[in-house]
Formats: C-alpha cells, sequence, structure tokens
C-alpha cells in the first residue's frame, strides 16, 4: 500500500472521482475513490455536522457567578446544588428553604421529570414534543412545548436558570438538583418496600398521550429492577485485588502487572512462548502487550523526532482505545535501549513478543513513512509498510495521509496476537480482541461468547472498552432481532453507557460505540452526535468512529451526508478484518440516498464475508427492485426469509428501527414491498 499526498489549495467543496464537489455544511470528508491520491489539507479533526440539536457547551462556569467574597468553588457549587426533585410519590421540586415550586400542569412536571431522568439532564425538543404532542401537527406541538417551558419558568421564579432551553434542546442544571432516587440507592433513604414500588414512580402525573405512557411504563420498570437488584452496580465494580497479580510471569505479561518478589522472581526471561502455554492454564483474561521501538530518522531530519513523536503517540492511542493492548513505549529510548548495545538481545529483555518500529525518511518536501511489526525473540519481520505524505502538511499536525497506514498496522497487530497467539494456540475465551471479533460475526452464540469474554474482562480489569462493547452488543441484538426492544434491554444499555463514560471519558472507540447505543437505540441524535464529534477529534485515524457517525446521519435522514462519510470510512478501513462492516455503512446510505447502484455494488462486496447478514440482504433486495432486477431482488428476498422466517414490513416497523420515517426509510419500504416481502 502506498498512500502519495499533494500540496493543494484549500477546495471549498469536497470533490470525488468524477469531479462533483459535495458542500456539506460545515463536513470536510475526503471522498476520493481508493486508489486515487487523497487532498492531504482536508483537515480531518475539524469535519463535524453542527446543528443537529446538541446543548450549547457551558462557556463559564455559573456556580461562581455571584459567590459570595471568601467562598471557595466548592462553597458555591455546594449551596447551589441544594434543589431538591422527588419522583417517588407526587412529583415536587422545592427550593433550598423547603419552598415548593412545582407547576401545576402535568405536562409540565413530566418535562422536568423527563429532563432529570435523562442521561445529562437534557432532550432535543423534538423528543419532548413526541412524547407529549404526539398527536399533534409540529406546529402545534412546538407552541405547546414553549408554553410548558415558560410554565415551568414562571414557577421556579428566581431559580430560572436551572432551565436551561434553546433552539434544539431544553436542560436541567443537573449539577444544582438533588434527586430523591439517587438517595433511595444510595441507602441514605428509609422509607418502605411498599413505598418505593414501581406504581409510585412519578405518582399521580397522567399525561393521556400514548408515547409518554409508553415511556412511563419503561422508566418505572427500570426504577423497580435497580431497586430490586441494587447489588447490580457492586458486580460490576473494579475488584480490589486483580486476578492477574498471582498469576505465573509468562512472556506476554508485563512486568508491571505481576509480583517480581513473589514466586519465581518475578522475571520472564526464561520463557519462550511455547513455554508460556503451559503457564496459561489459570490465567481468567489475557492482556497482551506492544512494545514502541525506538524511531530511526534519516536525510534532512530537522523536526524529524517531533514528526516521530507525534506519529507513535497517534499509533499508541489506537492500540490501546477499543482493546486491552497495553502499550510499552520506548520509542526515546531508556529501558532494555539504556543498556543493552545489541539490538537482537532486546527480545529477551521485554516483557512482550512483539515491537513495532517507526522509520521516517525526510526531504525538502516529502517524508517517507515506514512501519513495520517484529517479533522481538530474534529481531524478525512480522509485516512491513510505508506510504509518502506531504512534509508540510505533517509538520501542521496534519496526519490523515497517514490514517489508512496506521489502520492497516493496527490490523495487522490484532491479526498477530489473534492467529499466533502463544506458541501457535489459540486461547479464544481470553483477549478483548477476540471478544471484538466475535460481536462483528454477527450470530446469537458468538454475541453470547463474546459476552462472556466481555464479563470475565470486567471482573479482571474494568474499562470503559469493556462496557462500551457491552452496551454496542444491545444494538446488535435488537438489530438482527435476536432480542426484543424491553425494558431490560434499555436498562442494561443505560447501565453499560455510562459505566463507560464514567471510567474514560476520552476514549475515542467507547465514545463512538456509546453514541451509536444513544442513536440507534434511544434516537437521541443530538447527544450522540455531540459523543462522535469528540470521538473523531480525539481519534480521526480511528474508521468506527466515523462509521458510526455516517449511521447516525442516516437516522437522521441525512444519506448524503452519511455517503461522503462511508466512502471516506472505506479508504480507512480497507484492511480490516471487518471490512464488511464498513461496507454495509456504504451500502445502506447508498440505498437511502437513492444511489442503488452504489448500494449494490457495496452491499454484494460485504456480502461475500457475511452472506447471511439479514441488514445487507434487506438493502440489496429493495435497491434491485427499485432497479426493477426484480429476478435479483426475489433471489434475495428468498434469502432473507431463510435467514428471518418471519421477516415482514410490520415486523421491521415492530422493531423500532430508527430511520424508517425517513425519506430514505420510506424508499427502503417501498423497495422491500415491490421486491415482495409480505406485509405482515
Amino acid at each position: 500500500m502506498s498512500c502519495i499526498a499533494f500540496n493543494s489549495a484549500r477546495p471549498s467543496g469536497i470533490k470525488n472521482g468524477s469531479g462533483m464537489v459535495h458542500n456539506l455544511s460545515g463536513i470536510s470528508v475526503p471522498v476520493y475513490p481508493r486508489g486515487l491520491p487523497m487532498p492531504a489539507d482536508i483537515l480531518l479533526k475539524s469535519c463535524f455536522v453542527p446543528h443537529l440539536g446538541r446543548e450549547p457547551d457551558w462557556k463559564k462556569d455559573k456556580a461562581t457567578h455571584g459567590a459570595t467574597p471568601g467562598r471557595t468553588l466548592m462553597d458555591s457549587q455546594l449551596q447551589e446544588a441544594a434543589f431538591r426533585m422527588y419522583l417517588i410519590g407526587p412529583f415536587a421540586i422545592a427550593d433550598p428553604s423547603g419552598k415548593l415550586l412545582t407547576p401545576k400542569s402535568q405536562k409540565s412536571q413530566a418535562i422536568l421529570a423527563m429532563l432529570a431522568l435523562s442521561l445529562r439532564g437534557s432532550r432535543s425538543r423534538v423528543w419532548l414534543r413526541d412524547k407529549l404532542w404526539s398527536d399533534r401537527p409540529e406546529d402545534q406541538a412546538s407552541a405547546s412545548l414553549r408554553q410548558a417551558l415558560l410554565d415551568i419558568r414562571k414557577c421556579l421564579g428566581d431559580a430560572r436558570d436551572i432551565l436551561v432551553a434553546d433552539k434544539y434542546t431544553v436542560s436541567l442544571r443537573m449539577d444544582r438538583i438533588r434527586l430523591d432516587i439517587d438517595e433511595i440507592l444510595t441507602g441514605s433513604h428509609t422509607a418502605g418496600d411498599d413505598e418505593l414500588a414501581a406504581e409510585h414512580f412519578l405518582e399521580g402525573v397522567d399525561v393521556r398521550d400514548p408515547e409518554f405512557e409508553e415511556w412511563l411504563t419503561l422508566e418505572r420498570q427500570v426504577w423497580q429492577r435497580r431497586y430490586d437488584e441494587g447489588q447490580l452496580q457492586q458486580k460490576f465494580e473494579p475488584k480490589l485485588e486483580l486476578a492477574r497479580e498471582h498469576r505465573e510471569p509468562t512472556p506476554l505479561v508485563p512486568w508491571t502487572a505481576i509480583n517480581p518478589g513473589k514466586d519465581s522472581g518475578g522475571t520472564a526471561n526464561g520463557l519462550s512462548d511455547d513455554a508460556a502455554v503451559g503457564h496459561s492454564g489459570n490465567v481468567s483474561s489475557r492482556q497482551w502487550v506492544v512494545a514502541i521501538l525506538p524511531s530511526r530518522i534519516a536525510g534532512q531530519s530537522e523536526n524529524g523526532p517531533i514528526l516521530a513523536s507525534e506519529i507513535t503517540s497517534l499509533i499508541a492511542k489506537s492500540l490501546v482505545e477499543g482493546t486491552d493492548i497495553r502499550v510499552s513505549d520506548f520509542s526515546f529510548g531508556g529501558g532494555p535501549w539504556a543498556n543493552s548495545p545489541n539490538d537482537n538481545q532486546l527480545g529477551s529483555q521485554l516483557a512482550t513478543p512483539i515491537g513495532i518500529q517507526l522509520e521516517l525518511t525526510l526531504s525538502s518536501q516529502t517524508v517517507l513513512v515506514v512501519v513495520s511489526i517484529l517479533r522481538l525473540a530474534d529481531y524478525s519481520l512480522i509485516w512491513k509498510d510505508s506510504c509518502i505524505a506531504d512534509r508540510r502538511l505533517l509538520e501542521r499536525g496534519e496526519s490523515n495521509q497517514l490514517h489508512a497506514l496506521i489502520n492497516h498496522l493496527i490490523d495487522e497487530v490484532h491479526g498477530c496476537f489473534l492467529f499466533r497467539a502463544e506458541g501457535g494456540k489459540m486461547e479464544h475465551e481470553i483477549t478483548m480482541i477476540e471478544a471484538v471479533n466475535a460481536v462483528f460475526r454477527l450470530s446469537r452464540e458468538d454475541l453470547d461468547r463474546a459476552e462472556r469474554i466481555l464479563h470475565n474482562i470486567a471482573a479482571d480489569r474494568p474499562s470503559s472498552s469493556v462496557y462500551a462493547w457491552l452496551a454496542f452488543i444491545r444494538t446488535f441484538r435488537v438489530g438482527q432481532r435476536f432480542n426484543a426492544y424491553d425494558s431490560t434491554i434499555v436498562e442494561e444499555a443505560q447501565f453499560y453507557a455510562r459505566k463507560a463514560l464514567e471510567l474514560d471519558a476520552n476514549n475515542s472507540i467507547a465514545l463512538a460505540l456509546v453514541g451509536h447505543v444513544h442513536s440507534f437505540l434511544f434516537c437521541e441524535y443530538d447527544y450522540a452526535a455531540g459523543l462522535f464529534e469528540r470521538a473523531i477529534r480525539l481519534n480521526p485515524a480511528q474508521p468506527l468512529g466515523w462509521d458510526l457517525y455516517s449511521m447516525l446521519h442516516c437516522y437522521a435522514g441525512q444519506p448524503e451526508k452519511a455517503m461522503a462519510m462511508a466512502n471516506w470510512v472505506q479508504n480507512l478501513g480497507f484492511y480490516s478484518a471487518h471490512k464488511y462492516y464498513f461496507d454495509t455503512t456504504k451500502c445502506i446510505s447508498a440505498a437511502l440516498a437513492g444511489d442503488h447502484a452504489a448500494a449494490i455494488s457495496a452491499g454484494e462486496e460485504a456480502l461475500r464475508m457475511r452472506p447471511d447478514f439479514n441488514s445487507l440482504l434487506r438493502y440489496l433486495a429493495a435497491s434491485h427492485a427499485h432497479r426493477d432486477e426484480m429476478e435479483m431482488a426475489r433471489k434475495y428476498v428468498e434469502r432473507l426469509e431463510i435467514v428471518e422466517p418471519n421477516f415482514s414490513i410490520e415486523s421491521l416497523q415492530d422493531n423500532r428501527y430508527p430511520l424508517l420515517k425517513t425519506g430514505g426509510g420510506k424508499m427502503l419500504i417501498a423497495g422491500l414491498t415491490k421486491a415482495g416481502v409480505k406485509l405482515r
């Protein structure tokens, strides 16, 4: 593979191979077909779609505003966090003095409760309208919502600033509100079980709207389960003593993960890859380790070390996010290099089987970037690839020229661990890489297996990635119709998603996976968009963030933008073991955009790897029908009926597939109907 970048003036739009310009209203995504040079001056890390309804960031911490001189920030925050909201029994909200500020309107009370129970105290106006005025036209529902917000502000009086609303979202300042249910779950509430039963949750809030009634039923089920199974949180909390602290040392476990004062002295020097297999019987979950070796820089090397540092940092970030790989960074020397004159002796001094080496050869205008994977036991070459990049762009921090190369490297590292394992023997039940691969194999059995692996890892070394993948699995279970969309799925997804962000809010993979949960399962596109944008800013080289962000645009009725992103993802993930998943996104976005030829091309490519993937069969049947290729359409419907014997238009609608109400979704239904899919 080679990537050749050209220095060109920044375009006002995005050109594809045919010369067409896409002006995407704030998003810049390279959509060149594979094999053609990409415009290297497109800054991916600033390519975001604005105005999907996210609430604005707080530019100023209002907890400090008006604080008495001499008070600390914490004092001021504690004072402001004194409003209390009661959700058990009749709804009520009180100020710090105990004065009730409760609105009389049932729908105003419902709005406050729904905001307080959302993940971060925020809901889009569209979501609130759909839950409380689902039977009214949009303009009437919008006017009713505005009137309800005025009613709430009037009742709050001087405390009206705890309610924040803009054109797209409505939010509560949850840093200033305490909920009674939080006190109950932490054990500081002394009420009896009868008083805390589900029927007393939002007692007396009677809004006669089927959407609200469904939401309230789900929330009551979630509350009852959380209260009855109060040990759920404890079950997944990090254990004080990690199981790996009692393992025998092996070449695959870093020295920092074992106690060198116990058992065999804590060194791994005497164990080969084959010998390590004999010690793995007591290992509950393996954590692989990769060494980043000192970079080699040649040519006109001014700024070379800085460029090397930026590239190795991006490699390390991409390695550790999404799986449980650990990185030992020796790129600046030190460690075994400090006292070892012979590089060939390094393998015996490192507690890891493989290392990554970066080589830069710099000229005045270009940089030859070479990355290698080496087996450290004998320093033999496992894999090597390169690309040529524009030096001036790299020096400005524009690394998108290297993203495809870095992703190829990460995929090869995963392959080394997955297929080589220890001495050539695979241990499927102990690696997160295997869990992720099982997720993307899509069968019910593989999803169950992935969950087992992830739960074992969570018990040993909890991480943001583990919980994000557990949440993400729920989207597959619903999307593949393995599980019904019910309160159990909702609660599990909410718990795992919340836990993932609590453990690490800056893991780009976790942010992307949680974003997909909120877009696909909860249709919270505004909140999900914020998570995707943050994920892409943190690591623009990660294809999964772009891919799932593309799907959000499908759900939101913007398939053209989704298709532009999908084109870019196909370039980033060309060598990925999960390439079919990225091709599937291209198939879906193209079909929804009406480009059925592109949808069929991408779908048939993905179908070669996953011939029984029902989502692909649905879109291929619909696209062939729209092209009046009825024989092929019926062929895919027959295959779909084998995979999903009870599939029908009604079952698809009942499964709450989020994009069906969009123009593209209606096109999908029309195509499936034309292809002969039964209505019910």
